[in-house]
């Protein structure tokens, strides 16, 4: 079964961007994580019980940095909570689709990234996560922070 998991949305200036949407869009902002190794910062947000991320790069060699030049800030991809990872991996690359990322957060979740150029102009991140992380956004989220040793 597949499930929405997260709508991901590039921005050039995170903080400017939570401000917005925890100020006027009155959505909360839980933590966020600097990834060094993809070159980009995370701010994990929620509006109600569903999950949103703001992602700015933190490096010009980055592929966000590269999709903003490209394209400019806007929704980037949506993440898909599946069963099963190495079946629907399977199934869409059967169908055509490249996977374009494979990333691993232990103990949490695995992951698999589709190039939007070969499903639909869509890229979507399919999420398998551990049988320990509860079902609900907030659940995903505090893995995530409990994950990247953030307070």
């Amino acid at each position: 079964m597949y499930q929405i998991d997260h709508v991901a949305i590039a921005v050039e200036d995170l903080d400017a961007a939570v401000g917005d949407f925890t100020g006027p869009a009155g959505t909360e902002h839980v933590f966020t994580k600097d990834s060094q190794e993809w070159g980009y910062r995370t701010a994990y947000m929620l509006a109600g019980e569903d999950m949103f991320t703001l992602i700015q790069p933190t490096s010009p060699g980055s592929f966000m940095a590269d999709y903003i030049e490209r394209r400019g800030p806007g929704i980037h991809h949506m993440g898909v909570n599946v069963e099963d990872l190495g079946s629907t991996v399977a199934a869409v690359t059967a169908a055509g689709a490249e996977v374009v990322m494979e990333d691993t957060v232990p103990g949490v979740r695995d992951e698999a990234t589709i190039h939007p150029g070969s499903w639909h102009g869509v890229q979507l991140q399919f999420i398998e996560w551990h049988p320990d992380v509860g079902p609900t956004a907030r659940d995903h989220i505090e893995a995530m922070r409990a994950a990247s040793g953030t307070d």
